[in-house]
């Protein structure tokens, strides 16, 4: 698939201004860094990335410019790689979710914006929750749905009139938010689809977290996919702009395999590839830890 590389100039969509920013990591993109593959969840990073600058008004890391690549196409195409590591990270939102609510006991209904095959939702019905819905642009994904759950999910991108409006008492997005050229948008008509006092909850990377510091440019959050970056302070601000209320914020830990943390360290990725292919990686995908990677949540209440 061929690409046209036309650059568009991008807009901090917290203070929504153009331009007012300074450059922190040069581009390195080029044709081959627009693929199905490459728009995978959790693929092997390889470091391709826009350039990306910070906002001077409200600090919030973006890339800037980007191209004109049919990005629902991409993500439409994508496969679902990471079911190793599926245990966990179902672990990991449920817990962080219950956190993020605080105590409200919500067990009515739950929708998910980007949940791949629906493991997280697994987990909610599991857990309770007596209706569940999610949205996932990925068709492969949706086809490795749990027999249960995959009548609820919705092969789309997160539009209006996708989601009944005032429907649902908890709405989720792990690690999709980062992706959105338009967060603002996507957050408005999740938070339709919310009933009055419905909680939204995202997991999203902080860039000024531990890992992200060290790392810099070589952090696997620097990453082509990503077109926005956030901290505790910006996230908070991105949900007010969108109305939210009783805003918070926090950090959790990962359950993850030693594979995969080997799959996000910044070495060689040839190196990475032989060895997570090889028994040794077979190995390390068995042994499970939790780590603080330099995640964090951000919740709001819809008035």
């Amino acid at each position: 698939m061929e690409y046209e590389l036309m650059e568009i100039a991008t807009k901090c969509p917290i203070c929504e201004s153009l331009g007012n920013a300074v450059p922190v990591y040069p581009s390195n993109v080029d044709e081959t860094s627009f693929s199905t593959e490459i728009f995978s969840a959790r693929r092997l990073p390889d470091r391709r990335h826009y350039q990306w600058v910070r906002c001077n008004k409200c600090t919030l890391l973006r890339s800037d410019p980007v191209l004109d690549v049919d990005l629902e196409k991409l993500y439409v195409e994508s496969t679902f790689d990471y079911s190793t590591e599926v245990d966990g990270l179902k672990k990991t939102y449920f817990n962080l979710v219950k956190r993020a609510l605080g105590g409200k006991k919500f067990k009515k209904s739950i929708f998910e914006v980007g949940g791949g095959n629906g493991f997280f939702l697994e987990a909610a019905k599991d857990g309770g929750f007596a209706t569940v819905a999610g949205v996932e642009p990925s068709t492969e994904a949706i086809k490795a749905a749990r027999v249960d759950i995959a009548p609820h999910m919705i092969a789309s991108m997160m539009k209006a009139g996708v989601l009944a409006d005032n429907s649902f008492e908890v709405g989720t997005m792990f690690h999709t938010l980062d992706h959105l050229t338009d967060p603002v948008s996507t957050l408005k008509n999740c938070a339709a689809a919310l009933q009055t006092g419905g909680v939204f909850v995202v997991a999203i990377h902080n860039e000024r977290s531990w890992s992200a510091r060290l790392m810099g440019e070589r952090s696997p959050i620097i990453d082509v996919e990503h077109t926005h970056l956030y901290t505790r302070k910006s996230g908070e601000a991105l949900f007010k702009k969108i109305g939210f209320i009783d805003v918070r914020s926090g950090a959790y830990n990962n359950h993850y395999s030693l594979a995969y943390i080997l799959h996000l360290i910044p070495i060689s990725r040839s190196f990475r590839k032989r060895v997570l292919e090889s028994p040794i990686g077979t190995l390390l995908s068995k042994i499970k830890v939790i780590v603080p990677l330099g995640n964090m949540w951000v919740a709001g209440t819809k008035p």
